[in-house]
């Protein structure tokens, strides 16, 4: 974990979109996993929407990792800005 020699955490980067990335890709291989298990079965045996919900969960954290670089390379511009200003 980051830690900082002053007072606020505004130097530190932030950390929630990886974080939810990595919750909903953990959720998206347990679908993943539970729909070959269950097709395994038999073959009537389907999981609801197996595949789609899969990529879609591929491209939500893709999303989130993409959302969290651009945040924190604004952020870390920013107090680049400030630093040059004092």
């Amino acid at each position: 974990m980051a830690s900082s020699h002053n007072g606020g955490s505004y130097h530190l980067p932030i950390t929630w979109p990886f974080r939810a990335a990595g919750t909903v890709m953990i959720a998206t291989i347990v679908w993943f996993c539970t729909g070959w298990g269950i097709r395994d079965l038999g073959p009537e045996e389907r999981l609801w929407n197996h595949m789609p919900i899969f990529w879609l969960g591929l491209l939500v954290t893709f999303a989130l990792c993409v959302v969290g670089g651009v945040v924190n390379m604004a952020q870390a511009r920013r107090r680049q800005a400030a630093l040059a200003q004092e």
